[in-house]
């Protein structure tokens, strides 16, 4: 009896797929579990692979996914029931029945449905992301910058969370930012917004980590939902259009870290799990599934040319693998904390590593041996990178951001505020600094004044709230009531305080310069004596003052250099008329028309952005109603067909205004903006 529902659970299924769709409940389980479940099921998990659940079976096995969404000839379940490849199920006996196969394949060609009311997994992506070697690198011409993207932000909150994903462009002026839900684009010269990637699959889902392709085109951005799911997003920051997706229902918390290989080819993520994947970006298949990391991987890092990838934990061990084929190269231990950060110095001979420990590291990768270890933040560094020509930036719990030369040696300390800067970066060009601290303000400043350039927001307000803004002091300013805006006092401020500190700076000079005079006088007077007459009592005596002499000229010439930058400040501020220019209200009209004009130009796209999105949701949905072939469904696909041509007529008008307006934009002339 028990044979015999066996068997018709068995020949059911195969009698019927071809008359419905094929699913994993009704069709697939069935035939697991009379030739797969006794090795791979839940419990014994052969060869990591449980084929008993639907998301397990997805999810794969210890040598990566065994199922190629859409593409039944590429997945290795297939491959391994028809015996096309070792090794061959099931174990130690035939093929399954050709039936059998057919099943699987139809299963796998439709989506991967789990029930009949579950939606379709889509297929493999069909964009090669991956580049021939030479075209890894700068790019030729004019590096990649955003075009038309959505300006409008997914949320806008006035109180913010930490900024944990920050990243410059290598070659670009242009800045990431993580903030909620979003990550933000600004130009790193003007810091004027520039468009915001939408990281958004689901309403909990967070930006954690951000990091650009080497050739700066794409941007690679890891999160999720904590303790729930993860992924990577790879975004074109030309267009705007999400490129692929990795770890989607692969991934049950957050992911922390995440990298692009230098050839585009792969992607490696960490976090919680404690595990190093690698997944391809051919087909979003996991290719290694390394299990090394005693606690949760905190940091991934790809060498620039390719060879090596860098993972690190929260117990402070870092170890360096080789890319190709997820072989350990080097373990490297030393630091005795959680390793925050990774970044590899251009010519790939040296990776530079940060701890909570406080120290900074840096490791060849001949003998993976420590090459040189200092202290730069006590209580802990958070975040370390590289620029271009070997300096370095690192930002602490002792809320500082600084530069270091590439020995070491401290070069600038830039001032920040009382809150943790938990992530810090050179620009492309390494002419400014960039960090984020833990309340989600991001300060922007001079690499080699140190001077505070300005801030730019994770969350940028409502593209209505920012029109509105900026038309109330357009209104202020032409009808005569405006107060002086807050970038004309910030100016008229700066002006004077260069003042104050240049005329301290000169009275600290006149006191060194007195205070040295009346050594020198001695000196020269016990000098001669002691060339006369000699003796030690004068010898003494003439090397304590000879000393005294050194640290009065010493204060002499440090007190001139400070009076020298201070004048030299002041008068360039001068020579540029910034106090009076700040606060002409004809300069600040023309910007401001300008700026009004560019966000009437970004609510215009972004009306055409949602209208597209709409556009594209509906026809989805017409598809699946017409493939159902229910009669009822049919009806319900004419209706939104009506629908649909009313939206693509929408699109064609929000194309239309969005033109116009994009084009009285730049015929506004162009303003340097301190608004």
């Amino acid at each position: 009896m028990r044979s015999s529902l066996l068997l018709a659970c068995l020949v059911l299924p195969v009698a019927a797929y071809a008359q419905e769709k094929v699913t994993f409940q009704d069709h697939i389980l069935p035939l697991v579990e009379a030739n797969c479940a006794k090795c791979h099921n839940a419990d014994k998990k052969k060869g990591d692979l449980d084929l008993t659940s639907y998301g397990a079976t997805l999810a794969g096995g210890a040598s990566g996914k065994v199922i190629v969404p859409g593409d039944a000839d590429a997945s290795k379940l297939v491959k391994v029931i028809t015996h096309a490849e070792e090794p061959t199920m099931p174990p130690n006996r035939g093929k399954m029945p050709d039936k059998e196969v057919a099943v699987f394949k139809k299963w796998i060609a439709g989506g991967l449905l789990e029930t009949l009311n579950s939606k379709a997994v889509a297929g493999r992506p069909t964009v090669d992301m991956s580049l021939g070697a030479g075209a890894i690198g700068k790019p030729e011409g004019p590096p990649p910058m955003p075009g038309d993207l959505l300006m409008e932000p997914v949320v806008s909150l006035k109180r913010t969370t930490a900024v944990t994903g920050l990243a410059a462009s290598p070659w670009a002026p242009l800045i990431a930012i993580a903030g909620q839900k979003q990550v933000a684009l600004y130009h790193s010269d003007t810091l004027e917004l520039l468009g915001i990637l939408p990281f958004k699959d689901e309403a909990s889902y967070q930006p954690e980590e951000l990091k650009f392709s080497r050739n700066g085109k794409l941007l690679i951005v890891g999160g999720g939902h904590a303790a729930k799911s993860g992924r990577v997003m790879v975004f074109d920051i030309t267009s705007g259009e999400r490129i692929i997706t990795v770890g989607a229902g692969q991934e049950f918390d957050s992911v922390l870290a995440a990298d692009l290989s230098p050839d585009q080819s792969k992607i490696a993520l960490g976090g919680p799990s404690r595990m190093l994947k690698i997944y391809s970006t051919k087909d979003g298949s996991v290719l290694f599934k390394i299990k090394k990391h005693t606690d949760w991987i905190t940091a991934v890092a790809f060498s620039p040319n390719g060879e090596w990838l860098a993972s690190a934990d929260r117990n402070g061990g870092i170890v360096i693998w080789d890319a190709d084929n997820g072989l350990e190269i080097h373990t490297v231990a030393g630091h005795k904390s959680a390793v925050h950060s990774l970044s590899w110095r251009s010519d790939s001979k040296v990776l530079a590593s940060v701890s909570e420990d406080s120290s900074a590291k840096i490791w060849e990768m001949q003998e993976g041996k420590q090459v040189k270890t200092w202290n730069p933040h006590a209580g802990g560094a958070l975040s370390l990178s590289y620029t271009h020509d070997g300096r370095v930036i690192t930002s602490g719990r002792d809320n500082a951001v600084t530069a270091w030369s590439a020995d070491g040696t401290k070069l600038k300390s830039f001032e920040f505020t009382n809150e943790l800067p938990v992530r810090a970066v050179f620009t492309h060009d390494g002419a400014r600094v960039v960090a984020a601290d833990w309340t989600g303000r991001v300060t922007v400043w001079d690499a080699k004044s140190g001077k505070t350039v300005g801030q730019i927001a994770a969350n940028p307000p409502t593209l209505s709230e920012q029109v509105a803004s900026t038309q109330a002091r357009l209104n202020e300013l032409q009808s005569g009531t405006a107060k002086p805006s807050a970038a004309a006092l910030a100016a008229q401020a700066e002006l004077a305080k260069l003042q104050i500190d240049a005329e301290a700076a000169a009275a600290e000079l006149a006191k060194a310069k007195a205070a040295l005079a009346p050594k020198e006088a001695e000196y020269t007077a016990l000098k001669a004596q002691a060339v006369k007459n000699p003796t030690p009592q004068l010898e003494a005596k003439l090397k304590t003052l000879r000393e005294a002499r050194g640290a009065a000229r010493l204060a002499v010439t440090n007190a001139a250099t400070a009076f020298e930058t201070r004048s030299a400040q002041l008068a360039t501020l001068q020579k540029a008329g910034t106090g009076a220019k700040a606060i002409d209200p004809a300069e600040e009209i023309a910007a401001l028309k300008a700026r009004l004009s560019k966000l009437q130009a970004a609510k215009a796209y972004a009306a055409l952005h949602h209208a597209r999105e709409s556009l594209a949701t509906r026809k989805r949905e017409q598809e699946k109603l017409l493939a159902s072939g229910t009669k009822a469904d049919k009806t319900a696909a004419e209706k939104l067909g009506k629908q649909i041509a009313k939206d693509e007529k929408d699109v064609q008008k929000f194309a239309g205004d969005y033109e116009k307006l994009k084009s009285a934009a730049a015929a506004q002339p162009a303003q340097q903006s301190r608004l």
